[in-house]
């Protein structure tokens, strides 16, 4: 079987409320050359269930609860497309979102990465604030090889393993274009990791911050 040319991981736990909705945009792209994976990170709801009844037939695999790096680590291991995306289980993609970003490509063939423009929702996607050029993984397609050069997303962080992806990225010298067209709904609720545990994000973000800054003298 020929590999697709996009690979979209899902990460879930317990995400039975929005899930669907998120898979939904991703059908909605209307492009059929791609895989989807949902990764399972231990969920005891019915989220799982919700993924094998969507008609996008994803791939779904599960592993213990072990958090976000390590499935999409397990995500990324799996897939086999020359480019990568990536769709939070709460947030949603606006369509032509794929074909934008793969005509960018197309036209600049250097580029490792592209991001577009996040617009924050509340839950029930309605916008809270302005278009940012957020550097999230939602709002990112990148090529396959470029992404394995930095390696895996660590694990010993519950929070911020995409800001410390990014670092490495950056300092690795990873070829970025950020487009101006909104790539990304992202849902703010009281459920979102960062909301639910400000004591340890807040935590592993400073010792992300340390990380980098270290890094940097090397």
């Amino acid at each position: 079987m020929p590999a697709p040319l996009v690979s979209v991981i899902v990460c879930v736990r317990n995400g039975e409320k929005y899930l669907r909705e998120a898979l939904d945009s991703i059908a909605g792209q209307g492009f059929e050359d791609m895989e989807v994976i949902v990764v399972d990170d231990g969920s005891n709801d019915d989220s799982v269930q919700i993924a094998k009844n969507h008609p996008l037939l994803p791939k779904i695999v599960s592993q213990e609860p072990l958090g976000l790096g390590a499935a999409l680590n397990h995500g990324i291991h799996i897939a086999r497309g020359r480019f990568l995306a990536f769709l939070d289980c709460d947030d949603v993609w606006p369509s032509g979102r794929l074909e934008t970003m793969l005509a960018v490509f197309k036209y600049n063939p250097d580029k490792d990465c592209i991001f577009g423009r996040t617009v924050n929702t509340n839950e029930h996607l309605e916008q809270i604030g302005p278009p940012l050029p957020a550097r999230v993984f939602g709002a990112m397609l990148i090529k396959r090889e470029s992404f394995l050069k930095i390696g895996e997303l660590r694990t010993d962080v519950a929070h911020g393993v995409v800001v410390d992806w990014h670092s490495r990225a950056t300092l690795m010298s990873l070829k970025f274009h950020g487009l101006d067209d909104v790539l990304l709904l992202r849902r703010i609720h009281d459920d979102n990791m960062g909301i639910r545990d400000r004591r340890r994000a807040k935590a592993d973000l400073l010792r992300i911050i340390r990380d980098h800054q270290t890094r940097k003298r090397q």
